[in-house]
């Protein structure tokens, strides 16, 4: 049984427009969308991009209302600096529920690739944050040297994704 607490800002779960192109150049699809990551996993994704591109990191679920009325704004600041920050979406939905995520990612036209995660909820908490509880929404932010310079537990606004995406461009 899951156990769901769902408050006004932040949701806490117990549980077992470019086109993004692939390798081989072809636009990003359903199967590419939403791949499985551990933490292990995003934190190797997340290094890739130091010295390239900042990074904003999103874990979120279809179930958690706060993490939904957030989405557009982070999707807004992606499409705002494109070139300089790479947002990393990962949904936090059971398994059952992938399909719902992937036609919710395309409702906001999210055609980068995503995370689904995988695994035992304590390892991959802790890969993104020793101060992460585990409740949702969480969005870390790393600058464009690896540095985190934010992270955050709760719902933001699109002025606080944009101060953040700002220092982290240019720290």
């Amino acid at each position: 049984m899951t156990a769901l607490l769902i408050t006004s800002s932040v949701c806490s779960q117990s549980s077992p427009e470019s086109k993004e192109q692939t390798a081989d150049n072809q636009p990003a699809s359903k199967e590419t969308l939403l791949k499985n990551a551990d933490g292990e996993a995003i934190q190797d994704v997340i290094a890739s991009y130091q010295g390239e591109k900042a990074v904003l990191v999103n874990v979120w679920a279809t179930w958690c209302v706060p993490c939904i009325e957030e989405f557009p704004e982070i999707v807004e600041i992606q499409r705002k600096y494109p070139d300089k920050l790479q947002v990393i979406f990962i949904s936090a939905d059971f398994p059952e529920n992938r399909e719902r995520a992937v036609t919710f990612l395309k409702e906001h036209g999210v055609d980068w690739v995503t995370y689904f995660k995988t695994g035992k909820d304590e390892p991959f908490i802790n890969a993104l944050s020793d101060e992460w509880s585990g409740a949702l929404p969480f969005t870390k932010v790393v600058d464009i040297n690896g540095k985190v310079i934010g992270h955050w537990e709760n719902k933001a606004d699109f002025d606080t994704f944009n101060e953040h995406a700002k220092r982290a461009i240019n720290p």
